[in-house]
């Protein structure tokens, strides 16, 4: 009897725990040091300011919604402070009020840090975008907003207008005393992350599913970031042009960076970075037509993009060449202000012309400021112009990216050039590079060493360019470079490999694994103290799981046939269903009663569209969806 009136006591404070929880509206200012614990639920109505002298400290496992009706927003104001320490196992999460399956894109505003970090608005400040009251912008370099690690903003971001927007996180001024590491932006209303100004660095960000921008810099941002991953769906685009970067440095009421001054300049570093776009072929068509570009540099920014791989977008990096109102984006390129080196560029769409007969891999436009993916005559790939000529010895774009010196190497394909395990997968994606990944090999032969020698690069090794014999030499394929004016500082981590992972082949290469969700939208969210549910970090391909058990879809993409494996616990019927986007049956795969234990189901793709199409796995009236891709 004392068993069993234990084991109730347990199931009690289990169901308690999963729902009998404390919702805590919060509204207007926080002014006074405020803790957030894991033991209740925190509810943002309108904007909620964190007020200059107050410190807002968040507990790990912390759920925060926003409010949709009021677009809840947080923002932490010049002199404030936000301590978000959230962990692996347990990160905060900011989400939506909105019930599972039912969340979306701007359901509520986001999170905004304001500082007294330069900015180049003449004033040397200026007021949040979006509405907030909040200014931002200063003197002070190392200005200290706070803390966040291991954080999670889902939903947010809302575009009230051009010009006019809350992001998922927006760093407004905010100085590098602050420390940022481990964040997720998913499903942004705008873009992912943006910085207005400020010289805050950053390491370990991810931007998935976002709607405008993944990486936005403004307003003379001087920060460095190491570590990122963008991640999109193809069919979700901002009328305004979505990238995985845009960068500018001048606008109305801004400095105008004439005459060669750069003192106010856009001039941040982003290296290691993994920037997977829409197209998951170079021919593909199954995107939204409204991507733009993985880099877009304009308005005379001078970003500087290292060690990077770009994979999988209409045109790789965008050189858009300011008015005569503004600084040259062309001229940083001259002067090394601006630096593109050691990047892969991959799977570009095709179309381009003579020298990069694959695609668009470099593209300059000029006579002012594009957004969208630029198609007319102005498009210039080879020839010389007047806006180019100011680099001198080189021809044109594809000269410049391709100079040897610059280490940038560019292939057709993403599957048969980066070798990414399953990168465009949005379910379970696989950004850790293969074992024949340039990124991880290289079959670099030096005849001195005898025939037959084959150098395999060593990833667990540093580099080492001594070509005196094959035990000593160790580069990859492509190979990083922290030497470089804009590489060399102690912020950056001098890792042996391009992109944002190594591929040792140790679960910890996947730095994502744990704290990330790929599903938030059906996440349960009705509990206390969140802690991340595990996952699979041995799966090399999609996955998918029931509630019944896991299943998998490989290859996806295909091009012939594919295979669905699933496992029972008990006999059930199984019924799996293929759908288009719109929602459109378009075949019945299986429908059979099916023992316990494992199974595997072979379907053809014959006749079926490049594109993305939904498959359905229901089992004993629990469904799955997944998403899966016919690339011929």
């Amino acid at each position: 009897m004392k068993k069993v009136l234990f084991l109730a006591l347990v199931i009690f404070a289990t169901v308690c725990r999963s729902f009998a929880y404390t919702v805590v509206t919060v509204q207007d200012s926080i002014s006074v040091n405020t803790h957030w614990t894991c033991d209740k639920q925190y509810l943002l109505k309108g904007y909620v300011y964190v007020t200059s002298g107050a410190t807002l400290t968040i507990d790990p496992g912390c759920i925060i919604k926003g409010d949709k009706n009021t677009k809840g927003s947080l923002i932490i104001e010049r002199g404030a402070k936000i301590m978000a320490m959230g962990t692996a196992t347990q990160p905060i999460v900011f989400t939506s009020n909105q019930p599972a399956g039912t969340r979306t894109y701007g359901d509520w505003g986001g999170v905004i840090l304001c500082g007294y970090a330069p900015v180049n608005w003449n004033g040397g400040q200026s007021q949040v975008e979006g509405g907030p009251r909040s200014l931002y912008g200063g003197t002070d370099l190392h200005d200290n907003s706070g803390e966040m690690h291991y954080v999670r903003v889902e939903f947010a971001g809302i575009a009230f207008s051009p010009n006019n927007e809350i992001n998922g996180i927006t760093f407004c001024g905010v100085g590098d005393a602050t420390k940022l590491d481990h964040l997720q932006v998913s499903y942004s209303g705008d873009d992912s992350y943006e910085w207005f100004g400020g010289s805050v660095n950053g390491k370990y960000f991810v931007a998935f599913a976002g709607w405008d921008d993944d990486f936005d810099t403004d307003n003379g941002y001087r920060g460095m970031n190491q570590f990122m991953v963008g991640l999109r769906d193809p069919f979700a685009a901002d009328q305004s042009g979505s990238k995985g970067f845009e960068s500018d440095s001048y606008q109305s009421g801004t400095a105008s960076g004439l005459a060669g001054d750069t003192s106010q300049i856009t001039k941040c570093v982003f290296s290691n970075c993994t920037m997977i776009g829409p197209l998951v072929s170079p021919s593909s068509t199954a995107y939204d037509p409204q991507f733009v570009a993985g880099a877009h540099i304009r308005r005379g920014s001078a970003i500087s993009i290292l060690n990077s791989i770009i994979a999988g977008w209409p045109a790789g990096v965008l050189i858009d060449e300011s008015s005569a109102s503004y600084g040259s984006t062309v001229g940083n390129i001259g002067n090394g202000v601006e630096q593109f080196r050691n990047n892969i560029i991959a799977g570009i769409a095709v179309g381009g012309t003579a020298p990069n007969t694959w695609g668009k891999e470099v593209v300059f436009v000029k006579d002012g400021a594009r957004s969208l993916t630029p198609t007319t005559a102005n498009a210039d790939t080879t020839s010389t112009g007047t806006d180019w000529s100011v680099l001198s010895g080189f021809s044109g774009p594809w000269n410049w990216l391709k100079n040897s010196a610059y280490g940038n190497k560019t292939y057709p394909t993403e599957q048969t050039g980066v070798r990414l395990g399953n990168p465009f997968n949005l379910s379970n994606p696989g950004m850790v590079p293969t074992s024949t990944s340039p990124v991880v090999y290289s079959s670099t032969h030096f005849t001195s060493w005898g025939a037959g020698v084959n150098d395999v690069f060593n990833p667990l090794m540093p580099i080492s360019y001594d070509t005196t014999s094959p035990a000593t030499y160790n580069v990859p394929g492509v190979a990083p470079n922290f030497t470089t004016t804009k590489a060399n500082n102690p912020f950056f981590t001098n890792v042996n490999y391009v992109g944002a992972f190594a591929g040792t082949g140790t679960t910890s290469d996947n730095w994502m694994n744990g704290w990330c969700n790929w599903d938030p939208n059906n996440a349960n969210y009705d509990t206390i103290c969140y802690v991340a549910p595990p996952v699979d970090t041995t799966a090399a391909v999609a996955q998918v799981k029931s509630n019944n058990a896991p299943s998998k879809v490989f290859p996806n993409p295909s091009n012939g046939s594919a295979t669905i494996s699933f496992e029972l616990p008990s006999s059930a019927k199984v019924t799996i269903t293929m759908m288009d986007m719109a929602g459109k049956l378009v075949k019945e795969i299986v429908s059979n009663k099916y023992s316990s234990g494992a199974h595997l189901v072979i379907f053809d793709v014959e006749g079926l569209t490049n594109g993305v199409y939904l498959i359905n796995i229901s089992a004993s009236n629990k469904q799955e969806v997944l998403r899966f891709s016919v690339v011929k």
